[in-house]
């Protein structure tokens, strides 16, 4: 589909949606508030620890935090995405390390915190904590219940980190479709997308994200969409 197609099809609805952002902040973080300033959108940052404290995205720890502060300041909310983005199998450290990213985020900003784990909830094999095997709900779960802390899912995860920098078009005709579904179901949408990343193979950078969030809210505008924010804390 392309701009002309996406901007001009589709109905007007009462649709509501939230725009979550994991693994910031990153070299993408900027345009994104750009774009969300623009638009008059608040969004919530799910934030990696370490890319705050020690931002191996751009070297410069002083401008991720003046990013995240940034953000604070223009309204949206900042929540936890734990420290160093832990795989699923690693659980029995995610305790420490969901504190350790709550610390940066209340070093910047002493307010409840939301949270969510990376990868969101998985389905896990092997050992769970309460010894049985096979493919379990995922441990995490219990982890964070007993720490008093509920996890922030989302309704869809669009792997907008996998996309190349023409990808936008595509990126925001799938939004569009997810929050149309939703609205038929009589749900709220929950909107899961990456201002950065780990430093995998797919880098830092998330161009087609800022430029699918940018058409997606063009299009929301114009069919008179709600937005909103996830819930701060559990």
């Amino acid at each position: 589909m392309d701009e002309a197609q996406l901007l001009h099809g589709g109905e007007y609805s009462g649709a509501v949606f939230a725009l979550t952002f994991d693994d910031g902040p990153g070299p993408s973080t900027t345009e994104l508030l750009d774009v969300l300033r623009d638009s008059g959108v608040r969004a919530t940052f799910f934030l990696l620890g370490r890319n705050v404290e020690e931002a191996p995205w751009c070297g410069d720890p002083r401008r991720a935090r003046s990013i995240v502060e940034r953000a604070a300041r223009e309204g949206h909310v900042l929540g936890n995405h734990t420290y160093s983005h832990l795989r699923p199998d690693r659980w029995r450290e995610l305790a420490a390390d969901l504190r350790r990213g709550e610390a940066v985020l209340r070093s910047l900003r002493p307010a409840p915190v939301p949270f969510r784990l990376p990868y969101g909830i998985q389905r896990v094999e092997g050992a769970f904590p309460l010894g049985t095997i096979g493919e379990q709900m995922d441990p995490r779960v219990a982890v964070i219940a007993s720490m008093g802390i509920a996890h922030q899912h989302w309704t869809s995860d669009f792997d907008d980190w996998t996309l190349g920098v023409s990808d936008g078009p595509a990126l925001a005709a799938k939004m569009i479709a997810h929050v149309e579904q939703c609205a038929a179901a009589g749900i709220d949408a929950v909107l899961d997308l990456h201002d950065s990343g780990t430093g995998s193979s797919f880098g830092y950078e998330r161009p087609a994200t800022v430029a699918g969030v940018k058409l997606f809210l063009q299009e929301a505008a114009r069919r008179g969409w709600s937005s909103f924010t996830v819930p701060q804390g559990p």
